[in-house]
């Protein structure tokens, strides 16, 4: 990514070391689930989920994908690996595919209220990169009425406020949100969105680098990652193709109620 393609919000640029941040992005290990942030730790299973699941976390989709396609051979109807496929072509922005697998999980017998937030939250995920930010919000606020004071939902939410222009509301959400929070720099990441959409790039900056020193390079690369993705032009599909709410009697992901 260049800073060629780094788009603006409210007129104001996206400052030059939201490029600089992309390289210095780490190849991160794996977690238990693709959407938690990575700790450090050595993955012996070889199983085709984990080593999807590994390749996922160190950023690369086609070779995720290859994996997971053959977990979802030997498993056809597991929870996990559909949501983590899902995941997996959304980093690939096959949108029209990770859909069709969240909503292949509809009337699955195996369906618990743990899964169904797995769910929610990977078609939330999915609305953000499609750059459908209300669709994103409102998924995060179904989630976040479940899990009143998740940080990083409040986060993802305050993205979408500030990307809509929406600066009320994301000042809203960030006063829900408190420094010094011993495992989640959401503070700091909220400050530095709003800082950037207000024209205080240097404010933006130090809150980026207060993350680096409080939490450590690898958590601060976790978030920056969503941050760029958000933030920068290249990480946008057509704004045309929403997604599209699964239609089912089983508990559905909550998704936006138009298209």
């Amino acid at each position: 990514m260049s800073n060629k393609t780094l788009i603006t919000v409210k007129a104001k640029p996206i400052i030059p070391w939201l490029a600089l941040g992309l390289s210095l992005l780490l190849v991160l290990p794996a977690t238990l689930r693709a959407e938690d942030p990575p700790p450090e730790l050595q993955d012996n299973n070889h199983s085709p989920y984990h080593i999807a699941l590994l390749n996922y976390k160190s950023d690369k989709f086609d070779a995720a994908l290859i994996a997971i396609n053959e977990a979802e051979k030997a498993a056809p109807d597991d929870i996990p690996t559909v949501l983590l496929k899902a995941r997996i072509l959304t980093e690939l922005h096959q949108f029209d595919q990770a859909k069709k697998e969240l909503t292949s999980l509809n009337d699955n017998p195996a369906w618990t209220p743990a899964l169904d937030e797995a769910r929610t939250l990977a078609w939330g995920d999915l609305c953000l990169r499609q750059r459908d930010f209300d669709g994103a919000a409102k998924v995060y606020q179904k989630l976040l009425d479940k899990k009143t004071g998740d940080t990083d939902l409040i986060l993802k939410i305050i993205y979408t406020r500030v990307a809509a222009s929406d600066l009320v509301a994301a000042e809203k959400y960030a006063s829900q949100l408190k420094p010094l929070d011993p495992d989640h720099p959401s503070y700091y990441f909220a400050k530095a969105a709003i800082a950037q959409a207000t024209g205080k790039g240097t404010e933006a900056e130090q809150d980026i680098e207060t993350v680096r020193t409080i939490y450590g390079i690898t958590t601060a690369n976790h978030y920056l990652k969503t941050y760029l993705q958000v933030f920068s032009a290249n990480s946008a599909s057509s704004t045309s193709a929403r997604a599209e709410p699964p239609k089912t009697n089983a508990p559905p992901a909550p998704a936006p109620s138009h298209p």
